[in-house]
This record gives C-alpha cells, structure tokens and sequence, in this order.
C-alpha cells in the first residue's frame, strides 16, 4: 500500500510541475514568405562585363564557307552540263564534260583562296553602347548598331552548322525595312550568351 500511495504521490507531483498552457501546440510559422521576401530584395545581377576588345570567329567557320562554295556550284554545272549536251551530244563528250567541271573549278578555287581572307576580316565587339562588327574581304563593311534599335535576337543552325557545331546570332533592328545582322561562326555557348547578352542590354528580357 505505501509504494501505491507513493507512485500516486510522484504523478500528482508531475502534474502540478506542468503548467496549464503548456499542452497547447503553438501555431508554427513557416518563413517561406519571409524568404520569398528577402530574395525579391536582392539587388539585380550585374550587366555583362563589355569592353573594346574585338571578339573573332570560330576557326571551323572557314569549313562551312568552303563547304557553301562547292555547293553553289552544282547548279550552274548542271545547266553548263546540260547546254553542253545539247549542243555536242553526237560529238565527243569532252566538251561536255570540261563546260560542266568548269563551275566546280572555280567554286574550288574560292573555297580554297577566300575563306581565310574572310575570317580574318571578320569580327565583333560589345561596346557600352552598341554592337560592332567588322567584315568584308574587297569591300570593307563595317557596322554599329545602338542597343536601343534592337528589337530581337535569334540564334539559328543548319544542318551543316550543326555537324560542325557551329551557330549563328541574327540580329534584328528597328529599321523601315526590317534589316538584320547575322554573326555566323559561333560555338553553341558563345551564341547562348552572345544573344542573352545583347537581350538584356536592348531591355529586351528584364534580369532575373
């Protein structure tokens, strides 16, 4: 009987330590809000560093001109092929043959000759202002375009583009007849942040 009354005795002696209120669940609040808060507050992220300095081509650019040489030149084979033809069809086929290889001639000739001269001439910068680019092998075009007058920026690639992983940046500007400027030549990443870059310094996108 006394170790009863004992153990009844320490259970009251529990009970009366709690206090009333401290079996109530206080409400937790989450600080999900609070935090959604604090990251609206962060300042924006800095513009991209720009300077002068010219920015160059893709050296596997020069592959790409070479390749469109030699396809430009299969049209005007075909037809010198074909009028050759007809003209000495019951005679030797060497006249027919020398007035069709002669486009892919020339078209090697170029492709060997100007892509290097091309690259060379080409290039770009980012200045503070406007975008820059340089280009032209006989004659010399250069252009500079105000962030202002861009309107939008695309990238695109083609089928040989992609083979050689190669992309390029079109540029499209706020003129009466809707002229664009395409930087071709560019590696994948270069293009992704070429054209973010330039986005964000039209105010076309707001930074994140």
């Amino acid at each position: 009987m006394s170790d009863e009354r004992l153990s009844e005795t320490a259970v009251a002696g529990d009970h009366r330590d709690v206090p009333d209120d401290a079996t109530d669940t206080e409400p937790v609040v989450s600080d999900a809000a609070g935090t959604t808060e604090s990251f609206a507050l962060l300042p924006p992220p800095p513009p991209p560093q720009l300077d002068d300095a010219p920015r160059l081509l893709q050296t596997r650019v020069k592959t790409l001109w070479r390749i469109g040489f030699l396809l430009q030149a299969i049209l005007p084979s075909a037809l010198a092929g074909v009028a050759s033809w007809l003209v000495w069809r019951d005679e030797s086929l060497w006249p027919v043959i020398g007035f069709a290889a002669t486009p892919f001639v020339i078209a090697a000739l170029l492709a060997w000759r100007l892509p290097g001269r091309r690259y060379a001439a080409w290039q770009y910068c980012l200045t503070a202002d406007t975008l820059r680019l340089e280009r032209g092998v006989m004659v010399r075009i250069e252009s500079v375009v105000p962030y202002t007058r861009i309107q939008h920026v695309d990238t695109e690639q083609g089928p040989i583009e992609r083979a050689l992983r190669l992309t390029r940046v079109i540029v499209h500007t706020a003129s009466g007849s809707g002229s664009t400027l395409t930087i071709p030549g560019l590696s994948p990443n270069e293009a992704a942040q070429l054209r973010e870059q330039l986005a964000l310094l039209a105010g076309v996108v707001e930074p994140l």
